[in-house]
């Protein structure tokens, strides 16, 4: 079953509610609103580490419920072997929109890859109440990286942190999300991809794997990296140093 709230975070909130965790294992190398989202539950966090691969380092039990983000979407491969060992995965597919779900429960963000102001989606077998109200209270603003709206994008982002309810995606959301051609923009989304990698790949410390799933950005990892960014909105991760993510499309990835 496909289910569609405000946002992933809220994904992973209902998740856990419906499913009766009380456990769950994370990376430390993530965004602070997952750790913020299984505490609103009363989950018990439990930490791992990830290797220069994105490979977990620690075994789990099979009984464990393990959340394993696809890092930048390019992370495919490892997914699907976590999900062969390990029944329980939650697949965060934040980052990868266009990825398969895995697992026992798989989050997609469409806010990220498209230009929506709320919108993520749940994909799994258990049964997820949807008696919530749909989310309406969000003001558009640009999120083209040539002309973004910055104030209106931190707005957006401080009433998620303070909003503790959970909500179903907006009407609009939804309404312009059904116009978007999603074979043309994995396509569009692959071959830009591919084409940085060209262009980049004999100085990106990364090493890029083979099989790719029209990812969210193109992680460029170099040493002390100097952005010139020639008025162009870059957001990075707090979480990965050395690290520019480079937009694959015209609009800003949030």
């Amino acid at each position: 079953m496909k289910y569609a709230f405000n946002n992933a975070r809220n994904c992973l909130r209902i998740f856990l509610r419906e499913a009766g965790v009380k456990e769950l294992w994370v990376p430390y190398k993530i965004c602070s609103v997952v750790f913020k989202a299984a505490r609103a539950e009363g989950v018990k966090l439990k930490f791992y580490h990830i290797d220069d691969k994105f490979k977990p380092i620690e075994h789990f039990d099979t009984k464990d419920y393990i959340l394993y983000p696809n890092y930048f979407g390019i992370c495919d491969l490892v997914a699907l072997e976590l999900a062969a060992k390990y029944p329980n995965l939650v697949y965060d597919a934040a980052h990868s929109f266009f990825s398969e779900p895995l697992g026992v429960a798989t989050i997609y963000s469409a806010r990220k890859f498209f230009p929506v102001t709320d919108g993520g989606f749940l994909v799994t077998e258990k049964i997820i109440r949807t008696d919530f109200p749909h989310e309406n209270d969000i003001e558009d603003f640009s999120t083209d990286p040539f002309n973004f709206d910055y104030e209106k994008f931190l707005r957006n982002e401080l009433r998620f942190d303070r909003d503790s309810d959970i909500k179903l995606i907006s009407d609009k959301s939804l309404t312009r999300l059904a116009e978007i051609d999603f074979e043309a923009e994995k396509d569009e989304r692959t071959e830009n991809f591919w084409r940085l990698h060209e262009k980049f790949a004999h100085i990106n410390e990364l090493k890029i794997p083979s099989k790719v799933t029209a990812p969210m950005v193109y992680p460029l990892k170099i040493q002390n990296p100097q952005i010139n960014d020639n008025g162009i909105f870059i957001l990075q991760y707090k979480y990965m140093k050395n690290i520019i993510p480079l937009p694959l499309k015209g609009y800003l990835q949030i």
